[in-house]
């Protein structure tokens, strides 16, 4: 049957008339999107009580507003797959964007791209180099705004306050353009804070510090950065307990920071009177290591603390204000979750699904229960991170580091593959800090271990681009 022509608008009207007049018959209006990615932020910096609420305000107050994803986690621990599974709704395995072969296909479903077809508005505003242009990211974004490389910023600051100028100034613009108000808008804003290294700005640097930390180690902690990680890693250099407290308290202090500026944001929203019209998300793609395993930084391992994300969405048409889901989720459920909140189909998807607890969306069964439906992280080879290991040691052994991983997690059950050595098996709920692994005993073990190796084997050779 063929479609039945609009009727054409009177030559009085203008442009943003027509487009109102289109959306009433097109249905009701669609939200706009706020995605702010907080890069680097583990999930237990967030959403915490008593002296510890203090950390993260504004995240909190988003929470209490709608839904806290509470085991929200990402399919990658490093920057560029985690944001390219995000941006299409596939594992690194399937979209390719990883070490050793970066750029992310033309032909992969971007988000920006689909919901710009759909008639957004599409910004982005970002602060750290691996999401950039020269790795395809920029596809479907009307303004594509690398902000590192034009602020330079203070040494405490590495972008996030233009970040927020940038936003309140576009939006300005917007207020003032009857051609972009009649559409919905998607601004999608990377904040390189907590990001390594971790050198807050005051206030929050010394109030989130522990009691009685001193002055020198201080000063030497907030400029600890790479490779000095990689020192570390390596044996080459020593944190002895206390710095590790410290760099913990530094770290406390960037995510303070970033959630001072993720307030920023909503207050430029609100005061446009757009906050209840728009989806506010806010998460991270992936978390860091402080110190467990003798790790700092988040590559060279699938760990918890590089895997658990906070994700907080606020939308209160359709998102009932206190929840807290438990149902584990990953970051690239986003995608199929915003496409269909902006009214556009995202397609069949086994990767990636609708977020439960929003009203009107089918989120479909839970992630994590069984082995057939597991928690999935991937790590190619660290081809771009190896050599700088080599060069600060030629003599050591790097083969542990020099392997892919997989892991699969269901129920308490989390297996570690990697193509070094034997996978390992760890049970959460008695061993959360992944420190006792066990040999792998039974079938269902063992069939864990054979998925793992074949999706090893997938990431080691990414699609045809």
């Amino acid at each position: 049957m063929s479609r039945r022509p609009l009727p054409a608008a009177p030559r009085a009207l203008g442009a943003a008339a027509v487009a109102v007049l289109l959306a009433g018959c097109l249905g009701p209006r669609r939200p706009n999107i706020l995605l702010v990615v907080a890069d680097t932020a583990r999930a237990d910096r967030f959403l915490q009580e008593g002296e510890r609420a203090a950390v993260a305000p504004r995240v909190a107050a988003l929470a209490r507003d709608g839904a806290a994803y509470v085991e929200a986690r990402s399919p990658s621990p490093w920057t560029l797959p985690a944001h390219a599974s995000l941006f299409t709704g596939l594992y690194p395995s399937s979209h390719g964007a990883e070490s050793g072969h970066l750029r992310l296909g033309d032909d992969r479903p971007f988000l920006a791209e689909r919901l710009r077809r759909a008639g957004y508005r599409t910004q982005a505003y970002i602060a750290n180099p691996w999401v950039c242009k020269d790795y395809n990211f920029h596809v479907g974004f009307d303004t594509f705004d690398e902000v590192w490389r034009t602020v330079k910023g203070t040494e405490a600051e590495m972008g996030a306050e233009a970040i927020v100028g940038k936003v309140g100034r576009w939006l300005e613009w917007r207020a003032g353009n009857d051609d972009a108000k009649a559409k919905p808008f998607f601004v999608f804003v990377n904040f390189f804070e907590p990001h390594l290294p971790y050198n807050p700005p005051e206030p929050e640097r010394s109030r989130l510090l522990p009691a009685g930390a001193d002055a020198e180690r201080v000063e030497r902690l907030r400029r600890f950065k790479h490779p000095e990680e990689v020192r570390a890693i390596l044996g080459l250099a020593r944190l002895d307990a206390e710095d590790r407290r410290v760099l913990s308290g530094l770290y406390d202090g960037e995510i303070a920071y970033v959630d001072r500026r993720i307030g920023d944001l909503v207050d430029l929203l609100a005061a446009r009177r757009l906050l209840d019209d728009t989806v506010v998300v806010v998460t991270s793609d992936h978390g860091e290591m402080l110190g467990e395993h003798d790790l700092f930084d988040h590559k060279l391992s699938l760990f918890e603390p590089v895997l658990r994300i906070p994700l907080v969405v606020r939308y209160p048409p359709r998102v009932e204000a206190g929840q807290r889901i438990a149902s584990p989720v990953l970051l690239q459920d986003l995608y199929p979750t915003l496409l269909t909140l902006a009214g556009v189909d995202p397609g069949p998807s086994q990767e990636a699904r609708r977020l439960p607890g929003i009203r009107g969306l089918a989120a479909g069964p839970v992630r994590g229960l069984n082995l057939d439906d597991p928690i999935l992280a991937e790590y190619a080879r660290p081809a771009e991170f190896l050599p700088v290991m080599r060069g600060l040691d030629p003599a050591a052994d790097l083969s542990r580091y020099d392997a892919a991983l997989v892991s699969l997690t269901w129920g308490t059950r989390k297996i570690v593959w990697s193509s070094a050595g034997p996978a390992v098996l760890y049970d959460l709920a008695v061993d959360p800090g992944e420190s006792k692994p066990r040999p792998i005993a039974d079938t269902q073990e063992n069939v864990a271990s054979r998925r793992a190796a074949d999706r090893a084997a997938r990431l080691a050779e990414p699609p045809a681009q």
